[in-house]
């Protein structure tokens, strides 16, 4: 028997189609008849963190799908915005202001942008009891580098990051960082990093861990067999979840939206569907935050007879193109990447570090009991050579040309196979 239970609004997150994006207050509420809504109160820098947060969380999803097109994509942004955000307290000049641009923090100092990642985390690893939230982060530097000591304060301080000096010419050395990943993430995301390149001398890992229960699970026998219609007009088998609830839920031109709940009701994910004959692209690309702000100011309780498929996947990706598209690729350029704040340029010895990849992995399970995710994001600082001297040797044949060098008129030209010297 299908089930019909009350399922109370709560904080809403960000997917497309069924992808899970974890956030808190900043996006708003909706509110049906006779609710109670669970509510943290957020301090002025934590709410403009979030709305941030969402800010850049919806650019990049927006980039993904555009450079991935009829691909599953599966994002953490919160794990991105949060590494790059320990990666920017290393960078300086036009390095740190298209960072901070890209990740939607001009509102806010430097300062108050690493406070409010602070009390971010632990707001979030402590909102609800019955839902597992966990959130790590750590720096492995190369061993023998020496960082700047205000920049490993900085991400010891405000990020609590775990500081692990490596030989990085010990192939156990990829292992080690793995193994720290992969117990961060509570087993979920595993070998994320495959080599470390002679050229690379820190990483700055952020790693994400979600467990969370339906607040009314789904009930296992009602689950069935059914048929997923996909993009080129194909069907592939699914094993489909029923439930009967009242559900907060808007229905639009564009799209139906409902929203279901985790635990306690802090943490909840919302489902965008398109109406037949819209595209899932078209709805995300209309994925600002001021559509979405109106779109969940209108969220209402109704009764819904809910059908949803389980699935399970994993997902990895590097994000330097991405990432440069959409504001910061100087940050990626050997030679004019400035992040002089981690190692002074002239402790460098004519040599320059920069971001030489962004790696981010995820993994989500949704099923009858609830979803559990994970998501780890690698921040790889290389070190590039400056243009050296170059070594220029005559010792075979050449040919010369003596010219005037305003008009172009070539006065002379020569070819020495043998350099002779004749008295």
């Amino acid at each position: 028997m299908i089930r019909r239970l009350p399922i109370t609004f709560t904080h809403l997150c960000f997917p497309a189609l069924f992808a899970i994006y974890f956030t808190l207050i900043g996006c708003g509420q909706a509110t049906g008849p006779d609710e109670v809504l669970p509510r943290l109160e957020l301090s002025a820098q934590q709410l403009q963190l979030t709305q941030s947060a969402d800010r850049f969380g919806l650019k990049l999803f927006r980039e993904m799908v555009r450079q991935e097109p009829d691909k599953n994509i599966f994002i953490s942004p919160l794990s991105v915005s949060m590494a790059l955000g320990m990666t920017a307290n290393g960078a300086a000049n036009a390095t740190l202001d298209s960072m901070r641009a890209t990740l939607e923090l001009d509102g806010l100092t430097e300062e108050e942008s690493n406070a409010a990642y602070q009390s971010l985390i632990a707001l979030l690893t402590q909102a609800d009891p019955q839902v597992r939230m966990e959130i790590a982060n750590s720096l492995w530097p190369r061993q023998g580098w020496t960082f700047e000591e205000d920049f490993i304060q900085r991400c010891e301080d405000y990020f609590a990051a775990d500081i692990r000096s490596l030989d990085f010419a010990d192939p156990a050395s990829v292992d080690v960082i793995n193994a720290w990943i992969e117990e961060n993430t509570n087993g979920l995301i595993r070998e994320m990093l495959d080599t470390i390149p002679a050229e690379a001398v820190l990483y700055l890992i952020n790693a994400l861990y979600f467990k969370g229960t339906w607040t009314y699970e789904f009930d296992p026998a009602e689950t069935v067999d059914d048929q997923f219609n996909l993009l080129d007009g194909s069907q592939a088998s699914i094993r489909m979840m029923r439930q009967e609830a009242d559900l907060l839920y808007l229905a639009n031109e564009q799209f139906q939206a409902v929203d279901l709940p985790y635990g306690d009701g802090l943490f909840s994910m919302t489902v965008l569907l398109p109406q037949p004959g819209i595209s899932v692209d078209s709805i995300i690309s209309e994925l600002t935050p001021e559509y979405w702000s109106t779109w969940i100011g209108s969220l209402d309780t109704t009764a819904i007879h809910l059908q949803m498929p389980k699935f399970k996947f994993g997902y990895k990706v590097k994000m330097n193109a991405v990432l440069s598209n959409m504001g910061m690729a100087v940050a990626f350029s050997p030679a004019e990447a400035d992040l002089t704040r981690m190692v002074p340029r002239e402790g460098l010895g004519g040599e320059n570090l920069f971001i030489s990849r962004v790696l981010h992995q995820t993994f989500v399970q949704v099923d009858e009991e609830g979803t559990e995710a994970a998501a780890a994001t690698m921040v790889e600082i290389g070190l590039t050579s400056m243009p050296a001297t170059i070594a220029f040797r005559i010792d075979r044949p050449f040919i010369f040309v003596i010219r005037e060098r305003s008009s172009g008129a070539m006065l002379f030209m020569g070819k020495i196979v043998e350099p002779l010297w004749e008295e």
